[in-house]
């Protein structure tokens, strides 16, 4: 009876061990480093500009995409602006007026130069009608260019119309909304935020010898400790650090992980190289 309990006290130890790192020489397996998953990308979306909110579109645990509208705020008074700015850009009446009169100058001078030719016309003449007709060219350069700085006044006025509405930078869950309708927000206030769980990122701390024998790209072992598994992951590393940390004499490694699963972020893991 006493054998079968100290069969099982050390088949416990022996466990124990293997889950916490230790290989039988008794010391932590230096192969082995533990680390905590956290997501590989996080966004706070915020608005560029000031105002009051009209529609929230998500809800924290909606999933979304890039190009997904998520918020947007009142923009009835930028709308008219808008509205404005195109029909000031469809008026061309001026540009119009501009090239009739540049063309009938021209006309005029041409006669004027016959006229003179045939003894009918003099010099003044001749001189106001060049008058005539450089003056309508450059009446007609302000009109093209009034027409163009209409066009940039449109662009301006439809792109302060998009700062009125956020849109996902990426493929995520929501994990919080801090403002509602009705509400006003500033500029660069965070009101959504949005999380990337796959593939998940591990940080964790080697001696400086391992990370010489390490390099971008290579695979990595992770073993999740929060849930079982049949099977380690496979990671991969993408990025070791340059400044190591003088204290402990280690450097950061980083390994992205597929997450397919989309388990949560925050689990911890044993990581082998």
């Amino acid at each position: 009876m006493r054998k079968s309990a100290l069969v099982l006290t050390t088949l416990a130890l022996t466990s124990f061990c293997l889950a916490a790192g230790f290989s039988g020489s008794g010391k932590p397996d230096s192969n082995q480093y533990t680390g905590v998953s956290r997501p590989s990308q996080v966004r706070d979306l915020a608005f560029a500009v000031r105002g009051k909110i009209a529609e929230v579109f998500v809800e924290p645990g909606d999933r979304v995409e890039v190009g997904t509208e998520v918020m947007r705020l009142d923009d009835s008074v930028q709308q008219a602006s808008l509205a404005l700015a195109k029909a000031q850009l469809d008026d061309d009446t001026r540009l119009q007026l501009a090239q009739i009169s540049l063309e009938f100058v021209k006309k005029e001078l041409e006669l004027v130069e016959q006229s003179r030719s045939d003894g009918g016309a003099n010099e003044q003449d001749v001189r106001e009608a060049k008058f005539a007709v450089d003056r309508a060219e450059v009446e007609m350069r302000a009109a093209e260019l009034e027409m163009i700085e209409r066009d940039i006044t449109h662009e301006r006025e439809q792109a302060r119309l998009e700062e009125m509405r956020i849109l996902c930078t990426i493929d995520g869950d929501v994990i919080n909304v801090s403002k509602r309708e009705g509400e006003t927000v500033d500029e660069q206030t965070s009101v959504v935020t949005v999380v990337q769980v796959n593939p998940v990122r591990i940080d964790v701390s080697v001696p400086v010898p391992v990370s010489r024998g390490l390099a971008i790209g290579q695979d990595a072992s992770v073993e999740w400790l929060d849930i079982e598994r049949d099977a380690p992951a496979t990671g991969k590393i993408i990025f070791i650090s340059r400044a190591g940390e003088a204290s402990v004499r280690e450097v950061l490694v980083r390994i992205e992980v597929p997450n397919p699963e989309l388990l949560p972020s925050g689990m911890h893991a044993r990581v082998s190289f």
